[in-house]
């Protein structure tokens, strides 16, 4: 039976459609579960440093044991009292520069394949859909489909997919979501609009009155929730100023999760999130470890990006397999230079290749000859015909290359790609942004004063 003709499963996938909110929600798990863990850890050495007998565990592995450049977990949430996933992210940690990336891939995402062993499985549970085709699902399916062994399938799905490893998985619910803001006491917040609204189809009802006051469980999911009232009133700026006002909520509750006081007031509701509301392959020897690094992430280090795709039709998110891999590969995989430690070199001497990707004609041709007036050679220039870049990427070999070239465009970052490299067929190959432009009042740079600021 194929999902069109399945309207009882297309009504339950409905009572999700409003949740848009899902992105904000899952940061806030991912910067709370941090604190989670903390409060372990310290319960842990508390313990350990009362104890003359035991073994000093959880001193050992905070002092000895480095935490990996990059840390990546797979966090969903998840309808309350089933396995649909409403959100699904990529949270990555890179231990180098402390930066957080989230990564949202969008539940009605089309899979390319379902592996044998997990559509074996999905129709084992639901023998209804033995006759569907697997390639005609959404990637909210497989967790759906594969109910106790869903996280662990989306966990392989993704991994092959997007061409990473994922170290932990984390799924909570909503409900989960409601009680965790209210085990911290709630979060100050400066309510900037009437917020109004009632919808009895989805039991969605908001009722917020402007100005500062503490927001318990309910009333933070209101503020996220709130887009427009019954009225098409609402805010001026439709989505763009809910994402700020969300943002701006995740930034406050960030001070006050990563606050040691809050983590050691709610011990028992510490231990209540993580036993009954959030189910994690998270050990506390793991947590352990990022007991150190909680003090070096910043509001200002948490980066969020959505999946790329190709096209937004009415039933699925398309995306490119090459496309999404290359993405994935610059936000969690490639690799970060330490400035303490990497000793950068010129790019004199390397084979280099300028691609024009950007919205202005002629473009790859000036950056040819002002980087040839500043010494370098280029090799080759050309179009960009995939994808277009908003910013100019420098794709180099190692870590060590390319911060020379930085200079020379308003708005570049540095991505060491050896793989791309290759395919490209230079050592460094830049591809112009099409909204970026050139520096072309740098003539006689200092190399020596660039490489070392």
């Amino acid at each position: 039976m194929s999902n069109r003709t399945n309207p009882k499963r297309r009504r339950k996938r409905k009572k999700s459609l409003a949740r848009k909110f899902f992105r904000i929600v899952v940061s806030i798990i991912s910067v709370y579960i941090l604190g989670v863990m903390c409060f372990f850890a310290y319960a842990m050495l508390s313990d350990e440093q009362n104890s003359s007998n035991t073994p000093n565990l959880i001193n050992t592995v905070v002092n000895k044991v480095k935490v990996p450049d990059r840390t990546l977990v797979l966090v969903a949430c998840v309808d309350e009292g089933s396995y649909r996933t409403d959100g699904i992210m990529l949270v990555g940690y890179n231990s180098i520069n402390h930066e957080i990336s989230v990564l949202s891939i969008p539940r009605d995402t089309k899979v390319t394949d379902i592996p044998d062993y997990m559509w074996e499985v999905m129709v084992e549970n639901y023998p209804q859909i033995e006759n569907d085709n697997r390639n005609q699902k959404k990637i909210n399916a497989i967790s759906s489909y594969g109910k106790e062994q869903g996280m662990g399938f989306l966990k392989n799905y993704i991994e092959d997919w997007l061409d990473v490893d994922i170290d932990y998985t984390v799924s909570f619910d909503f409900e989960g979501f409601r009680y965790i803001i209210d085990s911290i006491g709630g979060i100050e917040f400066d309510v900037p609009i009437r917020m109004k609204y009632s919808d009895p189809t989805q039991d969605l009802y908001i009722d917020l009155k402007p100005g500062m006051q503490t927001l318990d469980g309910d009333k933070a999911e209101q503020l996220l929730r709130f887009r427009k009232d019954n009225y098409g009133g609402g805010y001026s700026r439709g989505d763009l100023e809910r994402i700020e006002v969300q943002q701006a909520f995740l930034k406050e509750f960030f001070k006050k999760v990563s606050s040691l006081d809050t983590i050691l007031s709610n011990p028992k509701e510490y231990f209540t999130t993580l036993n009954k509301y959030v189910n994690t392959t998270f050990t506390v020897r793991d947590a352990i470890k990022y007991v150190s690094e909680i003090k070096n992430i910043s509001i200002q280090n948490i980066k969020t990006y959505t999946l790329p795709f190709t096209d937004l039709t009415s039933k699925f998110v398309l995306t490119d397999e090459e496309q999404v891999k290359e993405f994935a590969y610059e936000i969690f995989k490639a690799p970060t230079p330490d400035p303490e430690k990497t000793k950068f070199v010129d790019s004199y001497d390397k084979s280099i290749q300028i691609l024009n990707g950007s919205i202005t004609k002629g473009i790859a041709n000036k950056a040819k000859n002002l980087l040839e007036i500043n010494g370098y050679t280029i090799n080759s220039i050309g179009d960009w015909n995939f994808e277009k870049y908003p910013n100019t990427k420098i794709f180099v070999t190692s870590v060590d290359e390319g911060q020379d070239l930085l200079k020379f465009f308003e708005n570049a970052k540095i991505i060491v790609y050896p793989e791309k490299c290759k395919e490209l067929g230079y050592e460094i190959n830049i591809v112009i942004g099409k909204d970026d432009t050139l520096i072309e009042n740098i003539n006689e740079i200092n190399i020596e004063a660039i490489l070392n600021n």
